[in-house]
């Protein structure tokens, strides 16, 4: 695989147009991407991204369209995500939680604690039991964004919740972006080319 790609490449295998990529990774489209291989910052200069912003191009896109604010979204892909020695949870090469990843988004944010979470897993589904596991297992890991309405503000539905999912507490809208299977698709886009 190649290590570094134009923003010609990133918006072919992210489905989105070239200009995005480009604007988005600019001064004027406030650099919601960063380009992870070369980027001197002066205004037209070629950038080369990596196969990671390839997915965060993508994770934008997808939130922009659900309506999301674009300084959220760049709030969002500029978090710190822990990392597991070199596996990444955007990383469609080497990913973190290679079962499935789930980026978990409240609204309204909570005061205290992060309006975003990372879920991942590897266990076998025996093992496991939250409400976002019972959930993905009844619509299936096919989707891209999901978005679960809870009128009176979410609760914990099983005993592992209360640990696992606390942070939802409250939340009337909780969306559920499969990170997995945006990776997996960049995986086999990159494959076929």
């Amino acid at each position: 695989m190649k290590t570094s790609y134009r923003a010609s490449e990133v918006a072919k295998v992210a489905r989105v147009l070239p200009s995005t990529v480009r604007y988005w990774a600019g001064r004027w489209g406030a650099r919601l991407i960063r380009a992870g291989v070369e980027d001197t910052r002066v205004a037209g200069s070629r950038k080369l991204f990596t196969v990671r912003n390839i997915a965060e191009v993508r994770i934008a896109y997808v939130l922009l369209q659900a309506g999301f604010a674009r300084a959220r979204v760049a709030r969002i892909l500029a978090i710190s995500w822990p990392r597991a020695g070199t596996a990444d949870w955007f990383d469609p090469l080497d990913p973190l939680g290679t079962e499935y990843a789930l980026m978990v988004i409240r609204e309204p944010p909570a005061r205290g604690t992060g309006d975003v979470s990372m879920v991942g897993d590897d266990m076998k589904p025996e093992a496991r039991r939250s409400w976002i596991e019972a959930l993905v297992g009844a619509v299936g890991r096919h989707f891209e964004l999901l978005r679960v309405n809870f009128p009176d503000g979410w609760r914990p539905h099983f005993p592992e919740d209360e640990q696992r999912c606390g942070e939802l507490k409250g939340a009337r809208v909780i969306w559920l972006l499969n990170v997995g299977k945006i990776r997996a698709e960049i995986r086999e886009r990159l494959s076929a080319q």
